[in-house]
């Protein structure tokens, strides 16, 4: 016979203190995987919604109350005891102090929780894409060479947390495009930041690099979204790297889920300069779109770094942004 357990839907919070620092809970003797760390919550209960199950849960375990927060991802996890449906939200504000009203320890910890063992088995592997990086940065030294390597060593010199810095230059080739990477890859080393390489740029600057034997070492490639459909066809096989994609829709961010990417980047939220006549899908469409997503989601599309607290509320990861990654910070 096969598998009929039922499949639970669980709400995850992902709570946030003002030093960046996340509420880790320890499951108590008696309810299984007993001892290990993980993020409050649970059971989503009929006739509740998510969000109502995560407030509820947060304030019978722990004494707080959720006052602001979103989606984040949705993912599944099959335990021996159970099939279960985790619902992760980010949780930002709260109010109460927190206390432990079920004999539970808790901690304030770091989001990759490296001093923290052992953690329950659905949470560990998902640590690395929690993590990610909230900002994602264009380049765009087609545009102009000299500006372009300004405005990007002004910004990444002063934003206080990593950045992804995708290489995409469609107007570049030979020596002028590998130049420009070679640039920004010095950069990124420099200051602590991870290059991602456009897809329609990867095989020009691997050829490159194999002439000139000397390795590019990207951390990782970003499909166009011709690109995705043709990995997804089995036509392009892009490994042992980070890899995410540009989707226009619902139906993009779906493929790349079901193709195994570690991310996606959907819009363009604004109207922008280089698609014009083009209006946004704006904020609702994207936060329509977004719902029960499987991995994290980038925002773009006029955006700025200013625009992530917008872009989180509305379910966003993160912000991928062009012209506007200037010297502002947060």
């Amino acid at each position: 016979m096969g598998d009929v357990r039922k499949r639970v839907d669980v709400a995850v919070a992902v709570v946030f203190n003002d030093r960046g620092q996340v509420l880790w809970g320890c499951r108590p003797e008696g309810k299984p995987y007993a001892g290990y760390w993980e993020f409050p919550g649970g059971k989503v209960e009929p006739g509740e919604t998510v969000w109502q199950a995560l407030v509820r849960e947060l304030k019978e375990e722990l004494d707080i109350t959720a006052q602001a927060g979103a989606p984040w991802f949705v993912i599944e996890h099959d335990y021996e005891h159970a099939l279960v449906r985790l619902h992760l939200y980010r949780v930002w504000q709260f109010s109460g102090q927190v206390r432990a009203l079920e004999g539970q320890a808790f901690t304030w910890a770091s989001l990759d929780a490296n001093d923290l063992t052992p953690i329950l088995p659905a949470t560990e592997p998902l640590l690395p894409t929690l993590a990610q990086p909230r900002f994602m940065a264009l380049s765009n030294y087609s545009q102009g060479f000299e500006a372009c390597a300004s405005r990007l060593e002004s910004a990444l010199s002063v934003v206080a947390e990593p950045v992804w810095v995708q290489f995409r230059e469609k107007g570049l080739s030979g020596a002028a495009l590998w130049d420009a990477y070679r640039h920004l890859q010095a950069l990124c080393q420099r200051l602590g930041h991870r290059v991602l390489v456009n897809s329609s740029n990867w095989a020009d600057l691997e050829r490159m690099s194999a002439q000139r034997n000397e390795p590019l070492n990207p951390a990782g490639i970003h499909l166009t979204e011709a690109d995705l459909h043709q990995v997804a066809q089995g036509q392009f096989k892009p490994t042992g790297r980070l890899i995410g994609a540009s989707v226009h829709d619902e139906a993009g961010l779906l493929l790349a889920h079901r193709v195994g990417l570690q991310y996606a980047v959907l819009g363009a939220v604004n109207a922008t300069p280089s698609h014009p006549g083009q209006p946004g899908m704006g904020w609702a469409k994207f936060s329509a779109s977004v719902q029960g997503v499987r991995l994290p989601v980038y925002a773009i599309g006029g955006l700025g770094l200013e625009d992530y607290e917008k872009a989180r509320e509305h379910g966003a990861h993160g912000v991928a942004i062009l012209s506007r990654f200037t010297g502002y910070t947060t």
